[in-house]
């Protein structure tokens, strides 16, 4: 009995596509591909690594082409050798730079469900609102991480550990100017508050040092995992949103709790509330 395999391969070779179609079939998806890796990689905090990489690469080659030119074979042989190795591990090479970016990736790529509901935050987001609001009039930087399905234990762990209900007059507590919890990010999931405090690495992102150390790290966390931050603006009292590394501010407030809506409140409960 023919198996499935031959029976693809006997079926494609009637079809009889041209040699040439398929060559520039065959362009067009590695173009892509590669436009793909490199726009990744250029978004990633190791990509200077990574090019200064390929540059001592390149450079090597260089010299052990001129070194092998000259007569020089000792010195061509080692470089030569020294370049072959690391592109033989270069796959292991990459993991190791890239070790972080991966982790993320394949981190919020596992959290997907295609059935799986942010779920928990009708009740909270006008607690949310409320605090924004009273915050934002008063000038007190606030940052808050709204959990969605990839988890957030590791920056709970930076925090000060916390269990507490959302409301407003808790998160207003904690960002009030010298309280001991001020400082840093409030993580929450579903109705509670899991840490306060929450310290974030900065990135070094040009295109953002206009913004405060707050703006900077809600980019950051909404970068590496699909949580939302809200940021309110010590300086100016202005409220930000960050989604997906991408930062929206100067927000009113009927666009935040449209933009909070859509991202937590599944569709369905929307519909179920309006018929209500």
């Amino acid at each position: 009995m023919t198996s499935f395999y031959e029976w693809l391969q006997e079926f494609w070779a009637k079809i009889k596509v041209p040699s040439l179609a398929l060559n520039i079939l065959d362009v067009v998806i590695i173009s892509v591909l590669l436009f793909f890796v490199f726009y990744f990689l250029k978004r990633t905090r190791a990509f200077q690594l990574f090019m200064g990489l390929a540059i001592a690469l390149a450079f090597m080659l260089i010299i052990s082409v001129i070194a092998g030119w000259v007569g020089l074979i000792t010195l061509e042989w080692v470089l030569r050798t020294v370049v072959t190795m690391i592109i033989a591990t270069l796959p292991l090479v990459l993991a190791i730079i890239f070790q972080p970016e991966l982790r993320h990736f394949f981190a919020r790529l596992g959290s997907r469900s295609i059935l799986a509901h942010p779920s928990g935050y009708e009740e909270t987001l006008s607690e949310i609102f409320q605090a924004v609001i009273q915050m934002a009039e008063k000038k007190i930087g606030a940052l808050i991480i709204i959990q969605r399905e990839s988890g957030l234990q590791e920056l709970v762990e930076r925090g000060v550990k916390m269990d507490s209900l959302v409301s407003a007059e808790v998160l207003n507590s904690i960002f009030y100017p010298n309280s001991p919890l001020h400082d840093g990010a409030v993580v929450i999931s579903g109705n509670r508050i899991l840490a306060a405090r929450v310290v974030i690495p900065l990135p070094d992102v040009i295109g953002l040092r206009k913004f405060g150390t707050r703006h900077l790290a809600a980019v950051e966390v909404t970068k590496e995992t699909d949580a939302i931050a809200v940021v309110v603006s010590e300086q100016t009292g202005t409220i930000s949103l960050a989604f997906k590394g991408a930062l929206e501010t100067d927000l009113r407030t009927v666009d935040l709790r449209t933009r909070l809506t859509s991202l937590l409140v599944p569709p369905r409960r929307e519909k179920v509330e309006k018929a209500i």
